[in-house]
This record gives C-alpha cells, sequence and structure tokens, in this order.
C-alpha cells in the first residue's frame, strides 16, 4: 500500500500561478506523476534534493513530458507536495 497524498497550501498557490496555460497533456502528466509520489519508493532514481526558496530543503521529482518540478517531502506514511515551478531547481551539492 501506498503513502497518503498532502497537496499543502504551497503547492495549491503556485498551481494556481501556473496551471492558467497547461494543456490537457500535461494535467494528465502531472496527476501522473502524483500518483507515481505515493506508491513509489522514494527517493526514487532521478530525484534529487533541491532549495525551496529562501531555506528549505526538499526533493524535486520532473513530470515526464513537461517543463515542471514537484517539490516534496516524505515520510512513512506520507508524501507532501510542497511547490510546483516551471523552472528547474538547481541541485543541492
Amino acid at each position: 500500500m501506498g503513502r497518503a497524498l498532502r497537496l499543502t497550501t504551497g503547492f495549491r498557490r503556485t498551481f494556481d500561478r501556473l496551471a492558467l496555460t497547461w494543456s490537457e497533456p500535461t494535467r494528465r502528466a502531472l496527476l501522473g506523476t502524483l500518483n507515481a509520489l505515493s506508491e513509489a519508493t522514494l527517493p526514487a532514481e532521478g530525484d534529487y534534493e533541491a532549495v525551496i526558496p529562501p531555506t528549505r530543503r526538499a526533493w524535486i521529482r520532473r513530470v515526464p513530458r513537461a517543463n515542471l518540478w514537484v517539490f516534496y517531502a516524505f515520510n512513512d506514511a506520507e508524501v507532501r507536495v510542497l511547490a510546483i515551478v516551471s523552472q528547474p531547481p538547481v541541485p543541492v551539492q
């Protein structure tokens, strides 16, 4: 069984800023990414750590076939989706 998926107010705020111009395939790709986060062993290959400005660290996953990146944090019970951005975040070194 997967983790519970929690969409935070930060995600909703950043989603609202970006979502106006998305095509239906982009929306489906995002939904697929969110569903995969709740079912995956985390962090998965291709995920990396980055900083949500100004200083919070989180994991990043790129939405396939879209210029979108999802910030997330997780524990054994849930995945919290923290934000979505349209520019690739810089990985933590």
